[in-house]
C-alpha cells in the first residue's frame, strides 16, 4: 500500500498532457489521428460535476459537466467536448490516485454518443463549459466496481489538423446492491492548525491568520463544515492562543514599527472562538503537540533539543487541554519522512501516547499481514522500552483531499474529491463483501494547515456521511478501547522536506537566549512560559515552505532579548586600591530593566597566591535600581594584581563579557606598623617639648628686656633624625 507521496491531482482537476492518440468524429471507430502542436494548441479541462456519482442499475445514465479553457496562443476552431469511458473495472485502490497522471491507465475510447459543441471558436485565454451524457445502455457497466470516465477537448487550430488538445478523467462505481454492502467505519480528523504569528509581548509577525478568520475565510469555513459532524478535531494550541491575542485587541509588526490591528479581525477573532468553543462542547478534541515542532530535523540535528522540544510541546498541550471539557492529549502528528525509529522514541520518551501517520510510512512487523490497510487503521509501534498507539491515515482518502485543497480551482476540485472518495471507500466495501469480512477501519486526514476554499469542506462532509456503505464513526473511543492491535514497524518515505539545519541552529540560539533572560528575572514565571512557548514556535513544521522565515522569527526575538540583557550592566573602574591587608572595594551595578533582577558578581584573579577575592552573595535588585556591590579582597603582598569581573545571573550564565581591572595591594606586617607607631609617638613628644620650651621662655620674657632669639626651623628638624617618620610610613 506504499505509496511515494501524494500524487497529482485527478482528472477532474488536471488537464492531461497533449498527446498523438487515435482520435475521430464522434461517430466513428477510433483510429489514428495526428494531435496539434501544444506549442501552438493546448487548453486545459477540468471536471466540475460528475451526476449521479454512484451508479446503480436503476440510473438513466451518466452526465459530466465541465469548463475548457484556451491557454494557448492561437484561436481555437470547432471545439468539441467527447465522452471517454473504460470497460475494464479498475483493480486497486492505488490506481486510482493514478487516473489523472497515468493515460496509459485504462485509457479506454469514446463510444458514438455523448458529445457537446463548445464553441464555434475559442479565443486565447477564453473558457467555455460544457455537459456530455451516456445513457446506462451507452456505458455498457454491467458488473459492481470503479469505472473510469472523462472527457476529450477537440479543436482545429488555425493552421494545422484537427485533434485532442485535453482530456480530464475520474472515476465512478457502478453498484448492483448498494444496500446490502457492508458498513466501512471512517473516523475523520479534522485539523486545525496555523503557520506561527505569535511574538513573546503578544504582539504579531503579520495578519495573515487575522484574515483568514473572517465569515467565508477558509477557517471559518473549516469550522462551521465540522461543526455538526461527528469529526474528531485535531487542534495546535498556539493557533487558540493566536486567535486569544486577536481577540484582545492586536498589534503587527511592520517596517514602520508596531501598528495596531484593525477592529474588523479582532471582531471575526471573538466570533471564530466562540463558535469553535461551541463546536467541540461535546466532540472530540485531540490536543496536538505546541506549534508541532519539527522533530525528525531536530532529531537530524540535535537530538538532545529534539527530546528537549518534544516534552515541552506535550506539556504546553496538556495544559491546553485541561480548557477543554473533551480534550485529549499526548497526540503527536508525523508526515512521510518524520517516521522514523529515532523520532518515534524521540516523542514515546517525552510522554506521547499516539501517534498520527500517513498509512504508507509503516508496514506490518508481521510478513503474513503486509497490508496494513487491508489490517485497519490502528495499531502499535514499539518506541525504545515504550509502546505507542499508531493511527494510520489512509493513504487514498488523505490525498484525495489533499489533491482537492491544491486545485486550482475549487468547484473542479470538490467534484474530484467527491468521486475519489466515494469510488475509494466502495472498493474497500466491495473487497469486504467478497470475502464475507468486516471492513477494516479507515481513518481520513486532510493537511495538517489545510485551507480549503468554498465548496471542499462542505463537499468532504457530504461524501463521508451520505455514502450508503460508509458509517462515519469517532476516533477517540476506539482507540482507547484497548485489545489487540497489529504490531507495526516505521518505514519512512524519501521526499519530505524536514527544516534545514540553520531553523535548528536559530531555534538553539534562541533557547539559550531565553534561559539566560529568565533565569536572569527575579519573577520569571510569566515569562518563563512566553519564551517556552515562542521556542516551539521557532521550531514548528509551519516554517517548512518558507525556512528562512522561519530563522528571521527566532533571530529577532533572539536578539530582542540581547538588548534587554544589556541594559543589567556593571560599571568597573580602571584600577581598585586596597588600603589595608584585607580591605574591600565598591562596583556600581545598574538594572535599567521594567523587572526585578537577580545578579551576581564573579571576580577571578589573575594570581590567587597573590589576592583572594570573597564571593559576593546573589544581589536582588529593583526595575531601575543602581546599587554599589561591595567586594572583598585579601593580599598576601604588595603590589598591583590583574582580575576580571563579570556580572552574571543567579545560576553562573554570563551577562555581557567580562571587564578588566587592577588591583593595587598595599601590605606592611607587624614591624612596619610598630615603626610607623614608634615615629608617631617621637612626633607627639617633639611638640609636647616644643610647647613647654615656649611657655619657659615667655616667663623670661617677662623677667628680662631682652628676649632671646626664636628657634628656627621645623618642628620635624627638632627631632632626632631617627624619630622623623618617612614619606612611605606618613602615608
Amino acid at each position: 500500500m506504499r505509496l511515494a507521496g501524494l500524487r497529482a491531482l485527478a482528472a477532474v482537476c488536471a488537464p492531461a498532457a497533449v498527446i498523438g492518440v487515435g482520435l475521430l468524429a464522434p461517430a466513428t471507430a477510433a483510429a489514428e489521428e495526428n494531435a496539434p502542436d501544444p506549442d501552438v494548441v493546448s487548453a486545459e479541462t477540468t471536471l466540475t460535476s460528475v451526476t449521479p456519482s454512484v451508479l446503480t442499475p436503476d440510473s438513466d445514465g451518466l452526465t459530466l459537466s465541465g469548463t475548457v479553457r484556451n491557454t494557448g496562443d492561437q484561436p481555437m476552431e470547432n471545439v468539441q467536448a467527447l465522452f471517454r469511458l473504460s470497460g475494464n473495472r479498475v483493480e486497486s485502490r492505488s490506481e486510482i490516485r493514478e487516473i489523472g497522471g497515468n493515460e496509459e491507465l485504462y485509457w479506454g475510447s469514446r463510444p458514438g454518443d455523448g458529445f457537446d459543441d463548445v464553441a464555434g471558436t475559442l479565443e486565447p485565454g477564453q473558457a467555455e463549459t460544457f455537459t456530455v451524457t451516456l445513457t446506462d445502455e451507452q456505458l455498457g457497466f454491467d458488473a459492481s466496481g470503479v469505472y473510469v470516465v472523462g472527457v476529450d477537448i477537440l479543436a482545429t487550430p488555425a493552421e494545422g489538423e484537427r485533434g485532442r488538445v485535453s482530456t480530464s478523467r475520474t472515476v465512478v462505481p457502478w453498484i448492483q446492491n448498494p444496500d446490502e454492502l457492508p458498513s466501512v467505519p471512517v473516523a475523520m480528523l479534522w485539523p486545525l492548525a496555523a503557520r506561527p504569528a505569535l511574538l513573546p509581548d503578544g504582539t504579531l509577525t503579520d495578519e495573515t491568520l487575522a484574515e483568514q478568520l473572517g465569515a467565508d475565510q477558509p477557517l471559518s469555513a473549516v469550522l462551521e463544515a465540522g461543526a455538526d459532524a461527528p469529526v474528531t478535531w485535531a487542534v495546535d494550541p498556539d493557533l487558540l492562543d493566536t486567535v486569544s491575542a486577536l481577540s484582545d485587541g492586536y498589534s503587527v509588526v511592520s517596517p514602520e514599527g508596531t501598528v495596531d490591528g484593525s477592529q474588523a479581525n479582532t471582531d471575526a477573532a471573538q466570533a471564530w472562538r466562540e463558535r469553535f468553543d461551541q463546536v467541540t462542547q461535546e466532540h472530540d478534541v485531540w490536543m496536538l503537540p505546541y506549534a508541532l515542532p519539527d522533530v525528525g530535523a531536530f532529531d537530524d540535528h540535535d537530538a538532545a533539543l529534539a527530546g528537549t522540544l518534544s516534552q515541552q510541546s506535550l506539556a504546553a498541550s496538556e495544559a491546553a487541554a485541561e480548557q477543554l471539557p473533551a480534550a485529549t492529549s499526548g497526540v503527536a502528528w508525523l508526515d512521510d519522512g518524520a517516521v522514523t525509529d529515532d523520532v518515534l522514541n524521540t516523542l514515546a520518551d517525552a510522554g506521547a501516547g499516539t501517534v498520527v501517520v500517513p498509512s504508507d510510512t509503516v508496514q506490518a512487523t508481521d510478513q503474513d499481514d503486509s497490508d496494513h490497510s487491508e489490517a485497519g487503521a490502528l495499531g502499535e509501534v514499539t518506541a525504545g522500552d515504550k509502546t505507542l498507539r499508531v493511527v494510520a491515515a489512509d493513504a487514498g482518502l488523505s490525498s484525495a483531499i489533499a489533491d482537492a485543497v491544491a486545485a486550482a480551482e475549487p468547484t473542479a476540485g470538490a467534484a474530484d474529491l467527491q468521486q475519489r472518495w466515494i469510488a475509494e471507500t466502495a472498493m474497500v466495501a466491495l473487497a469486504a463483501a467478497d470475502t464475507g469480512t468486516e471492513p477494516p477501519l479507515l481513518v481520513a486526514a486532510p493537511p495538517l494547515r489545510w485551507r480549503p476554499a468554498d465548496p471542499i469542506p462542505q463537499s468532504l462532509v457530504t461524501a463521508w456521511t451520505s455514502s450508503t456503505w460508509v458509517e462515519p464513526v469517532g476516533l477517540t473511543d476506539r482507540v482507547g478501547a484497548g485489545g489487540e492491535a497489529l504490531q507495526v514497524s516505521s518505514a519512512p518515505s524519501e521526499g519530505t522536506t524536514l527544516l534545514p539545519e540553520a531553523n535548528v541552529a536559530a531555534t538553539a540560539a534562541l533557547r539559550d537566549d531565553a534561559m539566560q533572560y529568565t533565569t536572569l528575572l527575579a519573577d520569571p514565571e510569566d515569562v518563563t512560559t512566553a519564551l517556552d512557548h515562542a521556542t516551539l514556535r521557532s521550531a514548528s513544521t509551519g516554517w517548512r515552505d518558507n525556512p528562512d522565515t522561519g530563522v528571521s522569527y527566532a533571530r529577532g526575538i533572539g536578539d530582542g532579548l540581547t538588548r534587554r540583557i544589556e541594559r543589567v550592566s556593571i560599571n568597573v573602574p580602571e584600577s581598585v586600591t586596597l588600603s589595608s591587608r584585607a580591605g574591600s572595594f565598591p562596583l556600581t551595578v545598574t538594572n535599567d530593566l521594567p523587572d526585578a533582577v537577580n545578579v551576581r558578581l564573579q571576580v577571578q584573579s589573575e594570581n590567587p597566591d597573590r589576592l583572594r577575592v570573597a564571593e559576593v552573595e546573589t544581589q536582588e535588585m529593583a526595575p531601575g535600581e543602581q546599587r554599589l556591590v561591595e567586594v572583598t579582597a585579601q593580599a598576601a603582598a604588595n603590589g598591583r594584581v590583574p582580575i576580571e569581573v563579570q556580572l552574571t545571573t543567579e545560576d553562573g550564565r554570563p551577562i555581557g563579557t567580562p571587564v578588566p581591572t587592577v588591583v593595587n595591594a598595599t601590605e606592611y606586617g607587624t614591624i612596619g606598623w610598630v615603626i610607623v607607631g614608634g615615629a608617631g609617638a617621637l612626633f607627639l613628644g617633639a611638640i609636647v617639648r616644643r610647647t613647654l620650651r615656649s611657655r619657659r621662655s615667655r616667663r623670661r620674657h617677662r623677667r628680662h628686656d631682652d628676649p632671646p632669639e626664636p628657634a628656627g626651623g621645623s618642628v620635624v628638624d627638632e627631632l632626632p633624625a631617627e624619630a622623623r617618620p618617612t614619606q612611605e610610613a606618613a602615608r
